[in-house]
């Protein structure tokens, strides 16, 4: 125990210096991009002095190397600023108010990204032939798919000509439940309310298959070829031997094929979140990523930063996560440890 948790400080300290370059890259990329926020906001034809004034109280007129140490200095104290449009509202909150969105659509889709993986790849290795090579054809064509493109496929067939789920949003207005977590799905069950949960449950199909499907052919591979060098392994042939059942010696398989495929889930999950920002924009997914893509267009300098901050602790996190998993199912792993 005191060595996975030794483990777990370690990789979150290495994670530090990856926050540091990724912010400081996005802090100076925002401020080459050619634009002034204070204009976008009030416009061309805001007074000068008025402008000025702006610039002055949004600490934009000091000079870029006092500006970083500044931001920076705020980040590490878990203060993410204010947004420099908007009515100067606090970026946690403006995150917070959207993070909830981009999790119950990370994790929807996760969920049928696995299932969609590791059915395709059992399958592909307990039959062999002409279902192995679909599989594997499946999991190459998921892997090139464009989001838009399928996303737009999807709504025209079964939004527009079959009318079965809604074209976008997250849900029906009016049919919002009680806020909770923020995410519809589970604050629909705590309050009961099962109009709201099968409303946006079909709001959410679309936009989960479509980021699902194209990050589902990673756990096809993985699985396909776990299973393919259990099932030929020594112990297996033992199994069958001692005569287990063939569904026996395939769960026997299975369970071993699965424990490297662990941490390449939680490297999964953390591209769901980045892969999100495709998949809201094509939806109209009220989330994170769409908050970010807003924000860039008005080149809202602080909330872009808060939202890399925000996926750089997810990712970190959730990488974690994943090797401490690994470490606890994979003996070998724990020796290392």
């Amino acid at each position: 125990m005191a060595s996975l948790l030794r483990y777990a400080v370690y990789r979150v300290l290495l994670a530090i210096p990856t926050l540091i370059i990724l912010l400081t890259v996005v802090f100076f990329i925002l401020r080459v991009i050619p634009g002034n926020p204070i204009v976008a906001m009030v416009g061309m034809k805001a007074p000068p002095e008025y402008v000025e004034q702006l610039i002055k109280e949004a600490g934009l007129d000091k000079p870029l190397p006092v500006q970083y140490v500044e931001y920076m200095a705020q980040v590490f104290t878990g203060n993410l600023g204010r947004s420099l449009i908007f009515g100067r509202r606090e970026v946690a909150a403006e995150i917070m108010d959207r993070l909830p969105a981009t999790v119950e659509l990370a994790v929807s889709a996760f969920v049928v990204s696995v299932l969609l993986g590791h059915v395709f790849g059992f399958l592909a290795a307990r039959y062999g032939g002409r279902v192995d090579a679909g599989a594997r054809l499946y999991a190459m064509v998921s892997y090139v798919l464009f989001i838009p493109f399928i996303g737009l496929a999807l709504q025209l067939v079964f939004a527009v000509w079959l009318g079965w789920f809604p074209v976008a949003g997250r849900i029906t207005p009016g049919l919002e439940p009680p806020r909770i977590t923020g995410m519809y799905l589970l604050d629909s069950l705590l309050a009961g309310r099962l109009d709201s949960f099968i409303d946006a449950l079909s709001h959410i199909v679309l936009p989960s298959v479509t980021l699902g499907l194209v990050l589902s052919g990673v756990f096809v591979r993985l699985i396909r070829n776990n299973m393919v060098k259990t099932l030929g392994e020594d112990f297996i042939s033992a199994y069958r031997a001692m005569g287990f059942s063939e569904r026996a010696v395939l769960w026997k398989a299975y369970r071993v094929a699965i424990v490297p495929t662990v941490t390449m889930m939680g490297l999964q999950l953390a591209l769901l979140l980045q892969g999100a920002v495709l998949t809201e924009t094509t939806f109209s997914w009220p989330g994170l990523g769409t908050l970010l893509l807003e924000r860039i267009q008005y080149l809202d300098y602080t909330t872009v930063q808060g939202a890399v901050v925000v996926f750089v602790i997810i990712v970190v996190v959730l990488n974690v996560a994943a090797d401490l998993i690994n470490a606890v199912l994979d003996p070998r792993v724990r020796r290392g440890l």
